[in-house]
């Protein structure tokens, strides 16, 4: 494989934009990028010098190694639907698929892999700091490793069978974060407190604590009331959750749970603190039922 070998996208979204982008700014050349939607596929291919929109086949042909970053159910199709070439690297950007959906461009000679960036593309980004995950072979593990580098990040060579738990992990820390955070707001705003004020303080609080995880680790920076052994606290909290929003109350007792056991793994004098009775109350229709 050539040092900067020439590389097109399959697939327009976010993530082909900010790819193109970020390879074209390391001085490899894009020649082409192809989408389903004729606009979005000219508008990353505006992003970059010298690069047109184009049909899937001129993509490939037009390209060293090939990145199909379309949805994940689009893969197999596009990997089937194109006469890939001998020596020639195809890698999908999904995160939980393996290197199987890209089987026709293997049976056709071609080396492919997966390079998945750790990273939510909700809006503008950077991939500086980014874990990627890959899966591939030879010298195109070797490449896909090295432009992980080469765009700030850190390569991180994740098996087939372990992508789909690793996936996981990245929707925990993404997509389900939002999702608690969300639920978060709806306590604030049935409290009474001010809608408007709810996201400000929210994501303040959610940034520090990211923050002192990044800095100290998550049992280190472990805060709230089953951190200590509060179960006075708690209990409050199960009087309020339940009063008004009993749907939340399930969700509130997995969560205690499972850092009363990151309290015990950080050592925290919680050893015997077991709020399972205590839930149990309230699981059983009690506590004010």
């Amino acid at each position: 494989m050539d040092d900067c070998p020439p590389i097109a996208f399959i697939g327009a979204g976010r993530v082909a934009g900010m790819l193109a982008r970020a390879f074209a700014d390391l001085g490899y050349p894009v020649p082409a990028v192809a989408s389903r939607s004729p606009e979005s596929a000219q508008r990353v291919a505006s992003l970059v010098p010298d690069c047109r929109a184009v049909s899937p086949q001129d993509a490939a042909d037009a390209a060293e190694v090939v990145f199909i970053t379309t949805s994940d159910g689009a893969v197999a199709d596009v990997a089937a639907s194109v006469a890939w070439r001998a020596g020639q690297g195809v890698v999908h950007c999904s995160g939980a698929l393996t290197c199987e959906p890209l089987a026709p461009a293997r049976a056709a000679g071609a080396n492919v892999g997966s390079w998945h960036p750790f990273q939510t593309f909700g809006g503008e980004t950077t991939l500086a700091g980014v874990t990627f995950g890959i899966e591939a072979e030879g010298d195109l593990l070797a490449f896909l490793e090295s432009l992980a580098s080469e765009v700030g990040g850190y390569p991180l060579r994740v098996p087939a069978q372990a992508r789909a738990l690793y996936h996981a992990a990245s929707v925990f820390s993404c997509g389900y974060l939002t999702t608690l955070l969300g639920e978060a707001r709806t306590l604030w705003t049935r409290a009474g407190l001010p809608p408007e004020q709810a996201f400000q303080a929210i994501t303040r609080i959610a940034s520090s604590t990211l923050a002192n995880i990044e800095r100290f680790g998550a049992e280190t920076a472990l805060t709230g009331p089953t951190s200590r052994g509060d179960s006075g606290t708690v209990r409050l909290h199960l009087d309020s959750v339940k009063s008004v929003a009993p749907e939340l109350l399930p969700l509130y007792r997995e969560i205690c749970l499972r850092s009363v056991e990151l309290a015990r793994q950080a050592g925290r004098p919680v050893a015997g603190m077991d709020l399972r009775p205590l839930f149990d109350e309230y699981d059983e229709g009690g506590a004010g039922s």
